[in-house]
C-alpha cells in the first residue's frame, strides 16, 4: 500500500507492508533554514496510547554524559533525516503517525505545525501472497539491549522462548501455520527440503501424517544425508510412509524448501523462499518464507516435486524442469516459476536483462558469489540506484565500482562497543558458523514503480545452481502489493548492515577529526543540502517516494 498526504506545508510518503512502514518526508527547501528535524510521535488506535519516537542520536549540548545503550525522544533531539522507517507494527492495526518540524536550538526548541497520517496495516495472511522475514539481525543493538547477546540456550526457559520469538518475527509461527492446514484425510502436503533437522517442523509434519493428511518429503540425501536422517529418526517419521531420498548425483544438491499444500488432491497454495528447515535458518541468518495461494503456481511446484519423486539423474531432471516452464527472453505480468537443474544459463541472463532495464532502484541479497552478468550490471555506471547486501566480502562476492549509485553492503557486527553503543554479537556465536548473517536469495527491480520485479527462492544466482542443483524461482513481475512486502523488509536489513559498514568505515577518521556519528547537528546546513542536491544518494531515494503514485492518506 502506498499513501500521501499533504498537510501544513510538509509532505508524507508512505509504503506499507506488513511488517514494515517506510516514510518520505518533503517541504519547501525555503522552509528548512534553520531546521533541527523532526519530532515523530506515534499512536495505536486499538490500545489508545501515543508515544514518541526515540533514537540513539542526541544533541552533545544536552547530553554530556551518554549512558550505555541509551536512546533519546525525538521531541528534544530530533530525528535528522527526511527519511524514516518504522519496524515495530502488526498487521491489521490502525497507527497514526505525526512528524512536527523542529526549529530553535537544543534546550530551546520551536516545534512548527504537524503533518499526520493514519495508516491501517494490510492483513499479512489474507490475499494471494503472504511474505515472512525473519529478524535476520541476531548480532544487533536491539538483541544487545533485550537480551544482553546472550545464546539462547544458556538463558532461562522463559527468555530463551522470548528470545526465539522475537528472533523468528513470526516466519517459524507462519510454516508451523502452513504445515498445520493438512489437518486430516482431505489433506496433501509434498515437501521438498536441503537440510531438515529443526525439530518442530519435522514433529508438525509427522502430526499432519498422524492426522489422516498424505504426507510425503523429498529431502537430501546427498550433502545432507547423515544429519538428516539422524533427525528424521529423532522425531519419530516414519520413514518409509513419508520419506524419499534425494540421492543421485551426489555431487550436486537438492536445495530447494518448498512445500505444496493439496486439498482433495488440488493444489492450492506454497510455501517457498530461502529457510532451510534448522535452527539458524529460522533464527539467525536472514531468510524469508513466501506463502503464495495460487492454484496454477502451486500446479508448477507440484509438477516439480513429481519430476524429483524417483530420484532421476540430472539429464532427466533438466528435461522435466524445461517442460515446467523453457528458457524465456522476457516475463509478462504475473508470476513466472523457473525451476532447475536447467540444460543453460539462460535464466540468469533474463534476471541480468531485467535489472539491465531499471531505471530508478535495483536491490539485491546475495549469501555467496554469483553469476557475472548480475555482477557487471551492479557495477556499471548508471544514474540510478543499485542497493546490495552480500553476506561476507571474499574473493568470490568482492564487487568494486567507481560508481557512487552503486552502495554494496557486506553485513557485519559492532564486534567491540563504539560510543556509547552495545557491542554485538556474531549469530555464528549465538547459534553455529556458516551463513551468519544473509541467506536470502531476492532482487527487486524498481520496487516502487508501477510495474515491479520481484525475484525470490530457493536458487542462488549462481551456474552451478541453475546448471546442477535442484532448484526453485518465482519472478513476480507487476505486483506492487508484493514489492511493498519485499521491499520495506529490505530497507531494514540494507539500512542495518550499511550504517554497521559506514560507521566501522570512518571510524578512524572520526575520531582523528573529533566527529561522533551519535551527535546531532546543530546547523541545518550541515544534514539538510544533501536532501535537496540532485546528484546526491539522499537526494535521489527522496525522490523515488515523490515520483511514486500512491493514492490519498
Amino acid at each position: 500500500m502506498r499513501l500521501r498526504k499533504t498537510q501544513n506545508g510538509l509532505t508524507i510518503t508512505a509504503v506499507v507492508g506488513t511488517s514494515a512502514v517506510l516514510f518520505s518526508l518533503d517541504m519547501d527547501e525555503k522552509d528548512t533554514q534553520g531546521l533541527l528535524g523532526f519530532y515523530i510521535r506515534k499512536k495505536n488506535a486499538e490500545e489508545k496510547q501515543g508515544y514518541d519516537f526515540k533514537s540513539t542520536k542526541y544533541f552533545s549540548e544536552l547530553v554530556e554524559q551518554p549512558e550505555e545503550h541509551a536512546q533519546y525522544s525525538t521531541k528534544e533531539h530530533p530525528w535528522q533525516s527526511f527519511l524514516w522507517e518504522d519496524f515495530s507494527i502488526t498487521d491489521k492495526s490502525e497507527y497514526t503517525y505525526s512528524f512536527t518540524p523542529v526549529y530553535g536550538t537544543p534546550g530551546k526548541p520551536e516545534y512548527g505545525k504537524k503533518a499526520s497520517m493514519t495508516i491501517t496495516i494490510p492483513s499479512r495472511s489474507e490475499g494471494e501472497h503472504e511474505v515472512h522475514f525473519n529478524r535476520g539481525v541476531a548480532g544487533s543493538q536491539a538483541y544487545a539491549r533485550k537480551f544482553n547477546n546472550e545464546r539462547p540456550d544458556k538463558m532461562t526457559k522463559a527468555k530463551s522462548k522470548e528470545a526465539l520469538k522475537w528472533l523468528s518475527k513470526g516466519l517459524k509461527e507462519a510454516m508451523l501455520d502452513f504445515i498445520g492446514k493438512a489437518k486430516n484425510e482431505n489433506y496433501q502436503l509434498r515437501c521438498c527440503f536441503y537440510e531438515f533437522i529443526f525439530p518442530e517442523v519435522l514433529e508438525a509434519l509427522k502430526k499432519a501424517h498422524d492426522n489422516g493428511a498424505d504426507v510425503k518429503i523429498i529431502y537430501d540425501s546427498r550433502k545432507e544425508k547423515k544429519k538428516n536422517e539422524d533427525a528424521i529418526i529423532a522425531a519419530g517419521i516414519p520413514k518409509k510412509a513419508m520419506m524419499i531420498a534425494r540421492a543421485s548425483d551426489p555431487t550436486f544438491l537438492q536445495h530447494n524448501k518448498y512445500m505444496v499444500l493439496l486439498k482433495d488432491k488440488k493444489p492450492v497454495a506454497v510455501w517457498t523462499g530461502s529457510t532451510n528447515i534448522t535452527e539458524k535458518a529460522i533464527y539467525g541468518h536472514c531468510n524469508v518464507g513466501h506463502i503464495i495461494r495460487n492454484a496454477d503456481v502451486a500446479k508448477n511446484y507440484l509438477k516439480h516435486w513429481n519430476c524429483l519423486k524417483k530420484d532421476p539423474v540430472n539429464a532427466d531432471t533438466r528435461t522435466g524442469c524445461l517442460a515446467i516452464q523453457t528458457d524465456i527472453d522476457d516475463v509478462s505480468e504475473g508470476v513466472t516459476t523457473f525451476f532447475s537443474p536447467r540444460a543453460k544459463t539462460k535464466a540468469l541472463n533474463l534476471y541480468t536483462n531485467l535489472m539491465k532495464g531499471s531505471s530508478q532502484l535495483v536491490c539485491g541479497m546475495f549469501p555467496f558469489g554469483f553469476y557475472k552478468g548480475l555482477k557487471a550490471e551492479i557495477t556499471a555506471d548508471t544514474d540510478h540506484l543499485k542497493y546490495i547486501i552480500i553476506d561476507e566480502k571474499t574473493k568470490n562476492t568482492t564487487l568494486e565500482s567507481n560508481d557512487y549509485d552503486n552502495v554494496i553492503v557486506y553485513a557485519g557486527v559492532f564486534d567491540i562497543p563504539l560510543y556509547h553503543w552495545a557491542g554485538e554479537i556474531n549469530p555464528g556465536d549465538i547459534f553455529y558458523h556458516g551463513v551468519d548473517f544473509i541467506h536470502n536469495n531476492v532482487i527487486l527491480i524498481d520496487p516502487l514503480s508501477d510495474m515491479p520485479v520481484v525475484i525470490t527462492g530457493s536458487a542462488n544466482f549462481s551456474e552451478n545452481s541453475i546448471l546442477r542443483n535442484d532448484e526453485n524461482t518465482m519472478v513476480i513481475k507487476g505486483n506492487k502489493h508484493v514489492a511493498d512486502l519485499y521491499f520495506t523488509e529490505f530497507s531494514r536489513i540494507f539500512n542495518h548492515y550499511s550504517t554497521r559498514q559506514d560507521i566501522k568505515k570512518f571510524t578512524k577518521a572520526n575520531k582523528k577529526s573529533g566527529h561522533d556519528p551519535s551527535h546531532l547537528y546543530t546547523d541545518s546546513k550541515v544534514w539538510v543540502p544533501s536532501f535537496y542536491k540532485g546528484t546526491a544518494l539522499k537526494f535521489k531515494r527522496k525522490k523515488m517516494f515523490s515520483e511514486m503514485a500512491a493514492d490519498k492518506g
